[in-house]
């Protein structure tokens, strides 16, 4: 037997193996001889069945028999006699057998990639410093105050700023109801900018009833699709039966309020608080956006494939958790999510191995001494991370989870020591608003 590795790409593996026919081809023919004693087939008598037809009946059967211990013994040797950083299950392919040529398989399967992270240093890399302003905390408060808006009923004339509860009940124009139009307890709100229902529905009171009429374009349903824009609105008309008037108040700004909220005194210590969070996630978000464009300005100067097991697995993953979460499984498009995936799923797997790498290649490791200090840095903060830093000693995983993170924190400390970068500040808002829309072009 005799085998040679070949590098098909820098991460896939085929090992070529040759068996020579005088070793295949012996025990092949006994196998033969064999079944053609013992097999059965209507027509014939024991034994007697011809060869030809017994090869073309059993021959994959027996062939497979013949060459499985060859196939045992490759795989044995190749991976006694050779070291591979293998990330998939290896596998047999392209099996075939000639009298002549002997026996020839393949052995493939995919390794780490090789290859080496150079000329990195002085990488240029802009830093977006997001800064808490006053206005940050008030705009946050008043967001706060919204939340906590109370809803209550009016007694009296419905005015701007308040919502009626009532049943829609639409016409024709002759004022016929038109049968099964009935809309039952919605929400109307009398907003200051309608000019059109607002106006028709102004000083209203619960019980009573109001024929109103508003334009509407017509339902697609209607139009072609493409003309839709183009259709003037056509004037519909209801009959507006209240049921409640009703209006949403927001709280006043004052130590109430904030003893409301938790365990603060006054105002004054609510806005504090504010003030000390939007700090924290103002540095997170720094942090966050910088270290990924680190991470991204290596992964462009990097040449480092992406093996087609690990994009496969991690698709998969990525894939399996989304239908998981979806109520309506039936109708996914299984290849439109995973197209939707495959960029993100490819620049995150080209980051872990150029991170494994540059862990290797500048001896990046964690202290034990370093690891019992982060954990008592956690022991510190409280009731909380007593039990938390308890669980970590407690527990090789967690410990190891948390030996990771201060690698990863190592590893954007190596290479922020290595770039030339450049201070944008923004506010903290900025980002705020777009992350926002950045979440709303994903949703359409």
């Amino acid at each position: 037997m005799e085998y040679k590795i070949n590098d098909e790409s820098n991460w896939l593996k085929k090992i070529n193996v040759i068996v020579d026919a005088d070793q295949i081809q012996p025990k092949l023919d006994n196998l033969f001889k064999e079944y053609q004693k013992g097999v059965k087939i209507e027509g014939f008598r024991k034994g007697k069945v011809p060869m030809q037809l017994v090869k073309k009946m059993f021959g994959k059967q027996i062939e497979t028999e013949a060459f499985q211990p060859h196939l045992q013994e490759a795989w044995k040797k190749v991976f006694e006699e050779n070291e591979f950083d293998i990330i998939d299950e290896p596998r047999i392919e392209n099996i075939n057998y000639d009298q002549k040529a002997g026996l020839t398989f393949d052995i493939c399967f995919d390794v780490r990639p090789d290859f080496k992270i150079e000329d990195y240093e002085g990488l240029a890399v802009e830093k977006e410093v997001f800064k808490v302003e006053d206005s940050d905390v008030d705009e946050t408060i008043e967001e706060l105050r919204q939340r906590n808006a109370m809803v209550y009923t009016v007694e009296g004339e419905a005015k701007e700023g308040h919502f009626l509860v009532a049943d829609l009940q639409e016409l024709d124009a002759s004022g016929v109801p038109v049968v099964g139009t009935k809309m039952e307890n919605r929400s109307v709100y009398l907003a200051k900018e309608d000019d059109e229902l607002t106006t028709q529905l102004l000083g209203i009171k619960a019980g009573e009833e109001r024929r109103v009429s508003v334009m509407l374009a017509p339902e697609k349903s209607e139009v072609v699709e493409q003309e839709q824009d183009n259709l003037d609105k056509v004037e519909h008309f209801f009959t507006v039966t209240v049921k409640e008037v009703k209006e949403r108040r927001v709280p006043e700004l004052d130590d109430e309020f904030a003893k409301d909220l938790g365990e603060f005194e006054n105002m004054e210590q609510l806005k504090n608080q504010i003030h000390s969070n939007l700090i924290l996630q103002a540095e997170a978000e720094t942090k966050n956006r910088f270290n990924k464009k680190l991470a991204d300005e290596l992964i462009k100067k990097v040449d480092v494939g992406v093996p087609a097991s690990m994009l496969n697995n991690y698709l998969n993953a990525l894939v399996n958790d989304f239908v998981a979460n979806q109520k309506d499984k039936k109708n996914i498009n299984v290849e439109q999510v995973r197209d939707f995936y495959k960029p993100m799923a490819v620049r995150t797997i080209k980051w872990i191995l150029i991170r494994e790498k540059l862990i290797d290649q500048e001896s990046l490791k964690v202290e034990d001494a370093e690891l019992e200090t982060r954990i008592k840095e956690i022991e510190e903060t409280g009731d909380a991370g007593k039990k938390q830093a308890e669980e970590i000693r407690s527990d090789d995983e967690k410990s190891n989870d948390l030996k990771n993170n201060i690698l990863e924190e190592k590893v954007y400390n190596f290479l922020e020591s290595k770039t030339n970068i450049s201070i944008v500040e923004k506010k903290l808002r900025q980002v705020e608003e777009a992350n926002s829309e950045s979440e709303s072009d994903d949703l359409e």
